[in-house]
């Protein structure tokens, strides 16, 4: 393996196959994903009868649990190194995808949900957060955002992939079809193509771009000085207000997505038509990379985060009031996904630019407990609106008050001192 990656480096620096493969996690951390499990939750409710306040419950605490367990994860992943995690994730996303088809009451359901959110969209997109950045510097909001490109082609081709899976073979058969695209189609690829950081195979950063004659040991003891660990990043104010602000996307995203087909058949839109919707949320995504150079690394990343929540809020009553039919549906998700690619690929940056890269999967699997908890918040509101009202108007506002003062309190966010120049 250090043999070809070598090889390929000599072509381009291989922290580019790292973005590449990242990319892949990414996109095949979908099955559990709310974007694809949202697509069978109908199927559920038909084949079990079960409310819709049930099913939100169920995925809501399952959610919060995986999110807790992150931070073992996170642990694992600093100890281990991201290559042998990723691999053991999708092993495990693989066998989590075929127990799903087996699934016969509320708490095989539970489970179901649990193991999903842990494998797939907690731990197939901690690892990868926190692999990328070990590759890069001077170019990271670059690499972060090519590589989320992979949850775009995810979030715009698997709804419709698994609503037509579901209506060829049924939800069950759809399942293990997931099972084996995982198995077959991704952990060989991992374990060919992944390293932990480019100091393993005896290359610098980048490259060693703008610093000739880069001693790897000395990186290594840079790394190590300008690292936070767990215990101090949460003594720091920054680590409690990022980890707020990343709950709203989170927190909105999944739950307007868990009931997406339901919100959009209050609009007169048929399934077919909330599939094509609900994709296209991530396609601003596409112009990641080049925001990420023209605003990202140019401005602070509070400001960022301020304009990019009060975009937030804007959706949201847009959705609210404005939504009418598919041309006003889809003017909406083009607007709030154009705010949190914006912000998804501030957060990947800020953490390592403020902690540091040794202990960062300690520090995204400690932060993305905020982002899992926001998911697990999120759709059972929406459940129980639907549920009281017959519809989301009154959860919209709530979470737009709460959007509103993460924007202004992302004003707040400094950097903190590093723990490294402090013991000088």
């Amino acid at each position: 393996m250090k043999a070809l990656a070598l090889k390929i480096n000599q072509s381009f620096y291989y922290g580019w196959m790292i973005v590449l493969m990242s990319g892949l996690a990414f996109f095949f951390s979908a099955p559990g994903q709310t974007y694809s499990i949202s697509v069978f939750i109908n199927a559920y409710r038909h084949e079990f009868g079960y409310s819709s306040t049930l099913i939100s419950s169920g995925y809501s605490v399952a959610t919060t649990i995986s999110g807790f367990l992150l931070l073992l994860m996170g642990k694992a992943v600093d100890r281990f190194g991201p290559r042998r995690m990723l691999m053991i994730a999708g092993i495990m996303l693989a066998l989590t995808a075929f127990y799903n088809s087996l699934v016969s009451n509320i708490v095989m359901i539970f489970i179901g949900f649990f193991l999903l959110r842990y494998f797939g969209q907690g731990s197939m997109t901690l690892i990868p957060n926190s692999l990328v950045p070990q590759w890069f510097e001077k170019k990271r909001a670059f690499a972060i955002s090519l590589a989320g490109i992979g949850n775009l082609l995810a979030t715009l081709t698997i709804p419709a992939f698994n609503l037509w899976l579901i209506t060829r073979v049924g939800w069950r058969d759809a399942w293990q079809i997931w099972s084996l695209i995982l198995m077959a189609g991704f952990i060989p690829l991992v374990l060919l193509f992944v390293i932990n950081r480019p100091e393993d195979i005896g290359l610098p950063m980048e490259n060693g771009q703008d610093d000739d004659g880069v001693d790897i040991q000395a990186s290594l003891l840079k790394m190590q000085r300008e690292s936070f660990s767990l215990k101090q990043a949460v003594k720091t104010k920054a680590f409690w207000f990022i980890g707020l602000i990343s709950t709203i996307p989170a927190m909105f995203t999944t739950g307007i997505t868990f009931h997406f087909f339901s919100i959009m058949s209050l609009r007169g839109l048929v399934p077919e038509q909330a599939a094509i919707i609900i994709g296209l949320v991530a396609f601003p995504a596409f112009f990641m990379p080049f925001v990420a150079r023209l605003i990202i690394d140019r401005y602070p990343t509070k400001y960022v985060f301020f304009v990019t929540l009060v975009m937030v809020v804007m959706a949201m009553a847009w959705l609210a009031w404005g939504v009418t039919g598919m041309a006003s549906a889809i003017l909406f998700i083009l607007f709030y996904g154009a705010a949190i690619a914006v912000q998804g690929v501030a957060l990947g940056v800020i953490w390592p630019n403020y902690y540091g890269r040794q202990y960062l999967g300690s520090i995204r699997g400690a932060a993305t407990v905020f982002m899992v908890l926001g998911s697990a918040l999120g759709p059972l509101p929406f459940g129980i609106g639907f549920d009281l009202t017959g519809g989301y108007t009154h959860v919209i506002v709530i979470m737009m008050v709460y959007t509103l003062a993460c924007a202004l309190l992302s004003l707040f966010i400094n950097k903190p001192a590093n723990p490294g120049l402090e013991d000088d």
